[in-house]
């Protein structure tokens, strides 16, 4: 399903195929690339075109924007055993930042939680990421709690785990 946005350049595509895989990890690479300079590299750079379609096997969907044709933003999602949509890994290339595309994936995947009758949606996301932090606020979501998580990279982060404020199905 692709949805275009107000602009009619930018088509979200929230199921994503694996002919899609290699431009996507491209672009999380570059979006995530940004810890290495903080000192503390992402996951994300050690994911692959083979880890994320063995990821997409077992149930995980991918989605990303397109700009002008080109592909500027991804996120994985799944259903969450809370009843919640879970998504992570969004990333949005460097040089389209700015521009509210992480707000319309964001908005899309709450459309596709209630379309699937979940509670809306849930991440997890570094504790000391506070522009991120804000911008889910910003989106709807609380924090609801605080734990650690081993990254792939074997790190051991701190991160907050958020949730929209008010859920679609639980709204009804």
């Amino acid at each position: 399903m692709s949805t275009p946005a107000e602009d009619p350049r930018i088509v979200i595509d929230l199921f994503a195929e694996e002919a899609s895989v290699l431009e996507a990890i491209g672009v999380m690479h570059r979006a995530f690339d940004e810890y290495t300079a903080k000192g503390q590299p992402s996951g994300a750079l050690q994911e692959t075109a083979d880890t994320l379609r063995a990821e997409m096997a077992d149930g995980l969907r991918l989605g990303v924007v397109r700009a002008g044709g080109r592909m500027v933003a991804v996120v994985k999602y799944t259903r969450a055993q809370d009843g919640t949509l879970y998504f992570g890994r969004l990333g949005v290339d460097p040089d389209a930042r700015g521009t509210g595309l992480a707000g319309k994936l964001v908005r899309a995947l709450r459309g596709q939680a209630e379309a699937e009758g979940l509670d809306g949606l849930s991440c997890a996301v570094r504790a000391d990421e506070a522009g991120n932090i804000a911008l889910y606020e910003y989106l709807g979501m609380d924090i609801v709690s605080r734990e650690s998580r081993v990254s792939r990279t074997g790190a051991v982060l701190p991160v907050v785990v958020m949730k929209d404020r008010v859920s679609p199905a639980s709204a009804r």
